[in-house]
């Protein structure tokens, strides 16, 4: 390493980016003995040795890198002046190979009051090692929690904790009950891997940061708790079709609301952070930038950057989106509401503020048990819209980027080319399975066109749009008759399945239909006043 340059390997573990260190002329021989410990706070370290002999360290806490460099080249200087060096310590200097007597006393507790300090230092950063909010609250809960709170470890010194207290404590985890009865034995492995992977990274903390410690006791425990991913719930593309369906009946905020999930593949964080703003109405694509969160310490509402910048893109939404949009924005303004374009899409009823996101999950809890189903989260409708878009022959970069995933590797281990036109051919594959541009499947516009749809709302969407008439001058019997006719011309297959369809069930029909979209999803249906 040439010590007169600066590399990035000299920068290691510093938060300042590398082109800022340059510009400031630092170099990795400014960096040596200094180490970052909190926000803008650094420590100088140093082992020297004095004219008798002795053996001595030199340690200052400094704000600012700068002050810190400027105060060790201040020492070193001062110790060249004064002759103050040793055979055995080049320049009078050691590596720091020993324990910092700053904290080398320090028990568990409070190593871990320094550990939090910390890590909160990191919310928020730009460059360099940076943590979310919510995961430093997770971590402040995970603390609290009895596992913690109650280890006999806490009132211990750091630098007296052995692999042999780390063991004894994973056993303890291992071997613990839960706090209410009629439950199993035991806890799963994933409820007490929380509690090991926060004492295993206090501990790096206390050995990289702090250097009080050599090795880490918790690398060398047997047979570690390790967190087991849950086999993910989807929804099937019947039980899109269902739940589309069925939320065209619900309130205009959570029919939009499930549109985007399952359109989008969104985040609930990213989808409540969205406004009028993001909406490119010219290309027809929505900018996710920012998310919501409610803090789990203080309950409050905080609008934070996404956790990596592969999760800031631009997607496209169709059409239908777009008119849903609009559609709320118009239920709030005859409330009146003053709507703005930097207003937030997702508020309250009665305001425009921004809401807990446990309503909606509450919300769709009740929808989807009035469905019949039971334990299925929101966030379920995330992994439907993955399962879905990566059915068949996928861009796999495309659905990378359209998610928000920063590795191919969490997709499927491919990789392409991705742009908005690959983009654009996730949604069309979306809109070809489950709406059209009337927003109707293929088994629901021959069951128009034979008298056989019971949903009115939908026969009157038909109206609407075919014949461009707003609801309050439809003269239902003729207007629909126009449009059966119409549909008929439009889809030939639809007069000569009518022979037999005295003979169909429902379910027969859709099967039937399954096998003409391929045919079919290709016509454009264009309202009346267009067809020449």
């Amino acid at each position: 390493m040439n010590k007169s340059n600066l590399t990035k390997e000299g920068l290691k573990g510093f938060s300042i980016s590398f082109n800022k260190a340059k510009t400031l002329g630092i170099t990795d021989e400014d960096l040596k003995y200094i180490y970052e410990i909190g926000t803008d706070k650094f420590r100088i370290s140093m082992r020297y040795t004095d004219l008798k002999g002795n053996k001595q360290r030199f340690t200052k806490v400094v704000q600012g890198l700068l002050n810190a460099i400027n105060k060790k080249w201040e020492f070193l200087n001062s110790l060249k002046q004064g002759k103050e060096k040793s055979e055995n310590s080049q320049n009078g200097l050691e590596e720091v190979v020993e324990k910092d007597n700053e904290f080398q006393d320090l028990t568990l507790r409070e190593g871990f009051e320094n550990f939090f300090v910390y890590r909160k230092s990191l919310i928020g950063k730009k460059t360099g090692k940076r943590i979310g909010r919510t995961t430093y609250e997770k971590d402040v809960i995970i603390y609290q929690g009895r596992f913690i709170r109650d280890c006999v470890l806490l009132n211990k010194k750091i630098t007296d904790i052995t692999v042999e207290d780390a063991q004894n404590y994973v056993d303890e985890l291992f071997s613990a009950k839960p706090v209410k009865e009629n439950e199993n034995e035991t806890l799963s492995e994933n409820t007490i891997n929380n509690p090991y992977e926060l004492m295993h990274k206090a501990f790096v903390y206390f050995k990289d940061k702090l250097k009080i410690i050599k090795d880490n006791p918790f690398d060398e425990v047997e047979q570690k708790p390790k967190y087991k991913a849950k086999d993910r719930n989807y929804l099937a593309n019947t039980d899109i079709h269902y739940v589309l369906d069925e939320i065209d009946k619900k309130n205009i905020r959570l029919r939009l609301l499930i549109n985007l999930f399952l359109e989008t593949g969104l985040r609930i964080e990213e989808i409540l952070a969205i406004k009028y703003s993001d909406i490119n109405r010219r290309r027809m694509t929505i900018k996710i930038v920012r998310a919501l969160v409610k803090s789990r310490l203080t309950g409050e509402l905080i609008i934070k950057d996404l956790k990596t910048e592969a999760s800031e893109r631009e997607i496209t939404i169709s059409e239908y989106t777009l008119n849903l949009i609009d559609n709320y924005r118009y239920f709030k303004e005859q409330c009146g509401m003053i709507v703005t374009n930097d207003d937030f899409i997702f508020t309250s009823w009665l305001d425009n503020e921004l809401i807990t996101p446990s309503r909606y999950t509450a919300e769709w809890r009740v929808f989807i048990r009035l469905l019949g189903y039971k334990d299925l989260p929101l966030r379920v409708l995330r992994h439907s819209a993955a399962t879905f878009m990566l059915q068949g022959e996928t861009n796999i970069e495309a659905v990378k980027k359209r998610f928000g995933w920063s590795k191919v590797s969490t997709v499927l281990g491919i990789y392409n080319q991705s742009n908005l036109e690959e983009d654009k051919k996730l949604l069309n594959k979306f809109e070809e399975e489950f709406r059209n541009a009337l927003g109707l499947t293929y088994s629901e516009l021959y069951r128009i066109s034979v008298n056989r749809l019971n949903n009115k709302r939908k026969v009157n969407s038909l109206i609407q749009k075919l014949l461009s008439k707003p609801i309050e001058e439809i003269d239902y019997i003729n207007d629909l008759k126009q449009c059966q006719n119409y549909l008929f011309d439009l889809f030939p297959v639809f007069r000569k399945i009518a022979i037999i369809d005295n003979q169909l069930d429902d379910e027969e029909i859709e099967a039937i239909f399954e096998g003409f979209k391929q045919i079919y999803k290709k016509i454009k249906i264009e309202p009346l006043n267009k067809v020449t």
